[in-house]
C-alpha cells in the first residue's frame, strides 16, 4: 500500500517551504515533490495539463514556468510491483511578467516649466497586486520634483521643476514595477522605466538678444565713453573680438565681457573710424558678425 504523499514545492534559492497551490511569477524555476510511500522502488509519474512529462520518474521535479496561466500539476506514485497510488494535483499560478507604461520619454524643459507623467498598468494579473517603486534622483541644484516612493495604483505625476543653477542639469525617473503578495511582500520585479528629464537654467531659455550699439564715442565726457552691450548678464559665456578695417584684431574681451571696450587697443586710443565685431555667445547659436563706429 502507498501512503497518501503531500505533495510540497520549495523555489529554488528558497529556505521556505510550502504546500499547493503555488504562485509563480513568468520565467521562474520550482521545485516540486511528494512525500512517498514506506515501500522502496516506487516511481513517479508527472502530468502538467494532463501532458505527460517524459524523463522525470523520481519524486522531486524542476519545472520552468514560461508561459503566464493557471497551471495543473499532477503526480502519481507506482511501486516496485506495479500497484499505482492516487494522483495528487495542485494548481500553479504563474503571473506574466509586471510591466509599467510611462508616457513621457527623454526630455528637455526650461527652468521653471512643468511636464506631466502618465503611468498605467497594462499588466493582467492572476494573482496578487501590482506595485511600482518610483525612484527620483535630481542633480543638485535642482528643486521641485517629488520624492522617491511607492504606489500600488498608478499615480500620474505633474512635476514643475526648477534649475538653480547656470548649468544644465537633470532629473532621473525609474519606474520599477513588480508584484505584491497578499502578505505584503514585494515578488517579480520587472523591467525599469527610466525617464531623463533635463532642465535648462532660467537665463538660457529667456528669448533675450544682446543689444549692440553701432556707435560710441570714448572721448572721456562721461557719456557712451565705453561700448556698452545691453543683456550681456543673459549670456555668461559671451566673447567679444574687435577688428579694424584691414582684419586685424585689435581688441578682445574675455569670457562675459566684464569690462567694456572704452576704444583703445593695447592702452593707445584708436583713431576715429569704422570698427568689425565678431560676437560668439556660445550658446549653440551663430556668431554676430557687424560694425561699430568710434567717434569723438
Amino acid at each position: 500500500m502507498i501512503a497518501f504523499g503531500i505533495m510540497q514545492l520549495i523555489s529554488l534559492g528558497s529556505a521556505g517551504q510550502m504546500t499547493m497551490p503555488d504562485h509563480v511569477c513568468i520565467g521562474q524555476t520550482r521545485k516540486y515533490y511528494v512525500i512517498p510511500g514506506q515501500d522502496a522502488g516506487s516511481t513517479f509519474t508527472w502530468w502538467i495539463d494532463g501532458n505527460f512529462v517524459p524523463g522525470i520518474n523520481t519524486n522531486e521535479f524542476v519545472h520552468s514556468w514560461n508561459y503566464p496561466g493557471t497551471w495543473l500539476l499532477e503526480v502519481q506514485e507506482t511501486s516496485a510491483n506495479g500497484c499505482p497510488g492516487p494522483k495528487l494535483s495542485g494548481l500553479v499560478f504563474v503571473n506574466p511578467p509586471p510591466e509599467i507604461q510611462v508616457s513621457v520619454s527623454d526630455t528637455v524643459i526650461c527652468d521653471g516649466e512643468s511636464i506631466a507623467f502618465s503611468v498605467q498598468d497594462p499588466s493582467s494579473l492572476i494573482w496578487g497586486n501590482w506595485i511600482y517603486d518610483l525612484i527620483v534622483e535630481p542633480d543638485a541644484g535642482i528643486t521641485g520634483n517629488t520624492i522617491s516612493s511607492t504606489y500600488t495604483s498608478p499615480a500620474d505625476l505633474n512635476e514643475t521643476l526648477f534649475n538653480n543653477d547656470i548649468a544644465l542639469h537633470k532629473v532621473v525617473y525609474m519606474f520599477m514595477p513588480g508584484f505584491l503578495t497578499d502578505e505584503g511582500v514585494k515578488v517579480c520585479s520587472g523591467r525599469e522605466v527610466k525617464i531623463t528629464v533635463w532642465i535648462y537654467p532660467e537665463f538660457r531659455c529667456k528669448k533675450v538678444f544682446p543689444e549692440i550699439p553701432n556707435a560710441f564715442s570714448p572721448n572721456g565726457d562721461g557719456i557712451n565713453d565705453v561700448w556698452n552691450i545691453t543683456g550681456k548678464e543673459s549670456f555668461p559665456d559671451i566673447e567679444v573680438t574687435v577688428y579694424n578695417r584691414w582684419g586685424q584684431a585689435v581688441w578682445k574681451s574675455v569670457v562675459g565681457y566684464p569690462v567694456p571696450w572704452d576704444g583703445r587697443s593695447k592702452g593707445k586710443a584708436l583713431p576715429v573710424d569704422s570698427y568689425h565685431y565678431y560676437i560668439v555667445l556660445h550658446n549653440g547659436t551663430r556668431a554676430i558678425i557687424g560694425n561699430v563706429t568710434v567717434v569723438r
